[in-house]
């Protein structure tokens, strides 16, 4: 039988942010994938990393959040795991989570709130968390436009107006008092955050392309550095493979003028 060389990085790696209980290892039965995906993973997408300006708390919620977007249910238990593991609090977790909801849609991200429930009991921290929300009913859509007009820029957001065709007035609606008003102007995530969150959704779904393209350019008007955004990319690269993450790069390259 092959001798599996998983490098001392990765092993360390893998001890250091997993608990062990919620490790799903298939290192008896499937060796040699084990070893060239760990390798990968754990030591070799975290050499670019590791000079780069993203933080490990942001980096593991990237991965988080694409294991949502592609309904892995497994890998999504472990990283919210490896997320308290590393300090990310309990709610900028469950924010994350919930940042999800207008993109995925809550049928998809239902079982993954109830997972995060879990994972969170196991940790002995005691759910519901605190309230976050800042809009009412009365301003939920104002609030949201204001945010809508930060992240893509008023003249775009008045032209999506103009040209909406007639009858589909209502999605706009939906997009400031759903989608923006009652959840992006919640507590926890900076904008900054959300909107990186958000292009990891529409990286990992695929299909997304001219939305990932608008939330890579949002990402650049909110501060997120094109460095910041190539290594969200690459932490996500061995989940999502290379398809989506060429286009994800190819959707940066545009936003950032390259």
């Amino acid at each position: 039988m092959k001798v599996i060389n998983i490098t001392e990085r990765a092993k360390k790696e893998i001890r250091r942010i997993f608990s062990q209980r919620n490790i799903v290892s298939t290192l008896k039965n499937d060796p040699e994938l084990t070893e060239i995906v760990d390798n990968f993973a754990f030591d070799e997408t975290l050499g670019v990393s590791d000079e780069g300006p993203v933080k490990e708390t942001t980096r593991i919620l990237c991965i988080m959040a694409s294991t949502m977007a592609q309904y892995s249910k497994n890998e999504f238990k472990m990283y919210v795991d490896a997320a308290l593991n590393v300090g990310v609090k309990p709610s900028d977790i469950r924010e994350v989570v919930y940042q999800a909801v207008p993109y995925l849609g809550y049928s998809s991200v239902l079982c993954f709130i109830q997972i995060m429930n879990e994972v969170f009991a196991n940790n002995d921290i005691r759910t519901p968390l605190h309230d976050h929300a800042t809009v009412t009913r009365e301003n939920r859509r104002e609030e949201g436009r204001k945010i809508m007009d930060e992240v893509f820029g008023k003249e775009y957001m008045d032209l999506m107006i103009a040209e909406c065709p007639k009858g589909q007035e209502h999605i706009i609606e939906y997009l400031e008092g759903y989608c923006f008003g009652d959840f992006y102007t919640r507590r926890g995530l900076t904008l900054q955050l959300r909107e990186l969150m958000t292009f990891c959704f529409l990286a990992s779904m695929g299909g997304c392309d001219s939305q990932m393209l608008a939330h890579a350019k949002g990402n650049k008007r909110v501060g997120t550095s094109k460095q910041e955004m190539v290594g969200a990319v690459t932490a996500m690269l061995p989940y999502i493979g290379f398809p989506r993450a060429l286009n994800a790069l190819n959707a940066i390259n545009d936003a950032y003028g390259e």
